[in-house]
């Protein structure tokens, strides 16, 4: 009987243990996070499944497990660099997790024409359009459809149209210490174009970097049928760098 009482004590232990490890790691070092819609295509797939790097922009309250941390803002901050895939919470909705890559960083101008980005950087009296060029079609399964796919920087997006109602925006002047976010799938993506729904994105509401893929499966998967998972597998698409 002590034997038994001694080795389910030695269980429990084990077990606290590696909750413990388990909660380090996800809150100073890496994350998992799984992608649940199309924002992010073509670089980021219905069914992926990301690492986020957490220690790339420092630690804010939002980086604990349920907002738990004894103090606000944020510690060994690091600024975040245009064109960076971030995952952040919602403003005003912190339970909610979002994925978007940043475009327009705080005291700048930026405004939305034709599809194209015009940013104002800090100490300028000019708009610079962000340059776009074709790069043939992505043909998305999800949908079975071909969509225009674009380079613009050194990354890829896709544009449905060039005169949806997310193609023209105001000018906004970002605020001190806030962000300004884009889907890459620019005409199927609620960002921070959308003033009453994602806006400016505090900096302590960044949770990280998204590092890579480590796993992904295609949108005809599914649980009840979980024997079929092999053949649903985006073998391709297996610990890829996201870009």
């Amino acid at each position: 009987m002590k034997k038994l009482k001694s080795s389910f004590v030695n269980n429990i232990k084990a077990l606290l243990w590696a909750l413990l490890i388990a909660g380090v790691i996800r809150t100073f070092a890496i994350e998992p996070f799984k992608i649940p819609s199309g924002s992010m295509k073509p670089n980021l797939l219905v069914g992926d499944f990301l690492f986020v790097s957490k220690w790339d922009y420092g630690y804010s309250r939002y980086s604990f497990p349920f907002g738990l941390a004894p103090f606000s803002g944020k510690i060994m901050e690091k600024n975040p660099s245009r064109g960076d895939i971030i995952v952040f919470k919602l403003p005003g909705q912190e339970n909610i997790n979002y994925v978007k890559r940043l475009v327009g960083l705080p005291g700048e101008t930026i405004k939305v024409v034709d599809g194209l980005i015009y940013l104002k950087k800090v100490g300028s009296d000019n708009f610079k359009v962000i340059e776009q060029s074709d790069d043939g079609l992505f043909f998305d399964d999800q949908y079975q459809a071909n969509i225009n796919q674009l380079v613009e920087s050194d990354y890829k997006i896709l544009n449905l149209t060039d005169s949806g109602p997310l193609d023209f925006t105001p000018e906004y002047k970002i605020p001190k210490n806030k962000f300004f976010f884009m889907g890459d799938n620019r005409d199927n993506s609620s960002d921070s174009r959308v003033m009453s729904g994602v806006g400016f994105v505090p900096k302590e509401n960044i949770i990280g970097k998204v590092w890579f893929i480590w796993f992904s499966v295609d949108t005809d998967f599914s649980l009840s049928r979980f024997w079929t998972l092999p053949l649903h597998i985006r073998y391709d698409r297996l610990f890829n760098a996201v870009k």
